[in-house]
């Protein structure tokens, strides 16, 4: 009798154990703790790409609007002249729905403009002027006196945090635009 019992607590020992085997309430909570966060990563990283495509695109325009302004003469004279219409003409193209893409866009913008006379053929002054130097997030911000028919070279930047825990730290984005001066 006692062998016709513990050969039953073996079998039922034996089915409990087999049990856990095929048991899977554990399994999901498992999956949800390995999916969730690379799910989390991917959201968050293209909600992050998003934003600073969307901040380019701003930059953008407002590089493009600003070129205008400098183009047709509104913009002219010496730095001291113009610098602070320049600034103001970008920081309110920068802002979208009410929404301010680049925070306190007066202190973390950075502008240069480069502008020499076109000369005789029309253009000949591109040849001499040269782009912005970026090291570290910081370009140089020289700006050179505008009159009419000069060769400009403008260029807007905006050091840009990234907060996507895979890509911290900053870009710098850029915006450049060439043109010429009217003969205002």
């Amino acid at each position: 009798m006692k062998s016709r019992m513990a050969s039953g607590y073996a079998r039922a020992a034996l089915k409990a154990f087999a049990s856990l085997w095929v048991e899977d309430r554990g399994l999901v909570v498992i999956e949800y703790a390995i999916v969730f966060p690379l799910f989390f990563a991917v959201f968050f990283g293209t909600f992050q790409f998003g934003m600073v495509f969307a901040t380019q695109s701003l930059l953008d325009n407002a590089t493009r609007d600003a070129a205008r302004l400098i183009r047709i003469g509104s913009l002219t004279g010496s730095a001291s002249n113009y610098t602070n219409g320049l600034v103001a003409a970008v920081c309110n193209d920068l802002t979208l729905s009410s929404y301010n893409l680049v925070p306190n866009c007066t202190a973390n913008i950075q502008i240069y403009v480069a502008a020499s006379s076109s000369g005789t053929p029309s253009g000949v002054a591109f040849s001499t002027l040269s782009v912005a130097s970026i090291n570290n997030g910081v370009m140089t911000t020289t700006k050179a006196s505008l009159s009419p028919k000069y060769d400009v070279i403008l260029q807007v930047a905006y050091k840009a945090a990234w907060y996507a825990s895979l890509f911290s730290g900053t870009s710098t984005l850029v915006s450049t635009i060439a043109f010429q001066t009217e003969p205002y």
